[in-house]
């Protein structure tokens, strides 16, 4: 192995997709997930091409034993900060325990993570590329997500100031904004709601693509950004969302557009 790469949340949804395309790349992944079982299984996949570390990302030794662990294998060449829980809530009724632990999961382990992975890069004596989770959250607000925006926000300007401070020793920030994607998170929200069949046909909707996205096209988009095809892309929130963020507002297609398609599809 040539190179490694360091994924927190990894062992389901988004952070899995992401696993099995950064080894299929040749990297050597070290992965942080809470999860005992799934760990489990995920390590039992990777076999010698890495390894998973049973911790919470609120753990700072964790963050740092995974990069020991990276570099014990081969030098550190990229850092995911993937791991997210979705809690809901308005401001005005914020329940205190849901707030810090959305502040402290979905955005401090971001901090220190990165933290780490630019230690690490420096202590190398090399760049590297940080790829962070964020979110159309991020750059548009929801009702009902008051904390989950704030937080996606603040991985959006992490991301900006990690670029600029770090740029000049060759270290790459980069984040991805990402739709609706098909993840079992996502499935428990649609679950969870009043009306799940509407929920997820909503959901769609948002999407001028007329579909929920799915954790393998994000895991394409880290890829291309931990990779050198993308050498000269810092500093960037990239949404891949199905052009949801793209227009100000839900509208119809049109008919005769939808008619024609279908024609020739056929």
């Amino acid at each position: 192995m040539e190179r490694s790469v360091v994924v927190t949340g990894c062992a389901s949804g988004i952070g899995k997709a992401i696993m099995d395309r950064v080894v299929k790349e040749g990297y050597y992944a070290v992965g942080i997930e809470r999860n005992s079982d799934s760990s489990a299984r995920l390590r039992d996949e990777l076999g010698t091409r890495g390894t998973v570390i049973v911790a919470d990302v609120r753990d700072k030794e964790a963050l740092e034993q995974a990069a020991t662990l990276a570099t014990a294998t081969a030098p550190l060449t990229g850092w995911v900060n993937n791991v997210g829980v979705a809690l809901s809530g308005v401001l005005h009724r914020a329940d205190p325990v849901d707030v810090d632990a959305v502040v402290q999961i979905n955005l401090m382990s971001f901090f220190w993570g990165s933290r780490v992975a630019v230690e690490t890069f420096i202590a190398q004596g090399s760049g590297g590329s940080i790829v962070n989770m964020s979110s159309i959250h991020g750059r548009a607000a929801f009702p009902g997500w008051a904390a989950y925006d704030m937080v996606k926000g603040g991985i959006d300007a992490l991301t900006r100031y990690t670029a600029v401070e770090y740029g000049p020793i060759g270290v790459r920030a980069n984040a991805i904004a990402p739709g609706a994607i098909r993840t079992e998170m996502l499935a428990d929200v649609i679950a969870h709601s009043a009306d799940p069949e509407r929920e997820e046909r909503d959901m769609s909707a948002l999407h001028p693509l007329g579909r929920l996205g799915e954790p393998s096209e994000i895991a394409s988009v880290v890829n291309f950004l931990l990779s050198e095809e993308s050498s000269f892309v810092s500093g960037q929130s990239i949404a891949v969302d199905g052009a949801s963020t793209a227009r100000s507002y839900r509208y119809e297609p049109d008919p005769e557009l939808l008619a024609t398609f279908a024609k020739n599809k056929t």
